[in-house]
């Protein structure tokens, strides 16, 4: 190899390794954090900041032009659908499926069973 093209091929490792350190993927937010506090205390405090933190990871995720993190859509949808907010809960699991199709078939069952239920529910 030539004594030239050596500082260019740094040139260009260094390049591209800086250039994939400082675009993020996704925004995570506080979520491990809120996650953790609403499974050790499970209480509706707990539960609220964590849904919140998942609404703020959602919506700093559009103000950045960041896709949503894999199962965000999913898990707002899961603890929508615990409170009683099954539309809610049914329309963010289309969001998910929208943005990772891989996860077509796991939320497809868990809209089938908000829909059993609501059936079930509504039987006198």
């Amino acid at each position: 190899m030539k004594k030239k093209s050596i500082p260019l091929l740094w040139v260009a490792i260094v390049l591209s390794i800086s250039g994939c350190a400082t675009s993020p993927m996704y925004y995570w937010g506080n979520y491990s954090s809120t996650l953790y506090h609403y499974r050790k205390d499970a209480s509706d405090e707990a539960l609220n900041k964590h849904m919140a933190q998942l609404n703020a990871i959602v919506n700093v995720s559009k103000e950045r032009h960041l896709r949503v993190p894999p199962g965000v859509y999913c898990e707002l949808g899961y603890l929508n659908a615990k409170q009683g907010n099954n539309k809610q809960a049914l329309e963010l699991f289309i969001l998910e499926k929208t943005t990772y199709p891989e996860s077509t078939h796991f939320v497809d069952r868990l809209a089938e069973s908000i829909k059993t239920s609501e059936t079930i529910d509504k039987k006198p």
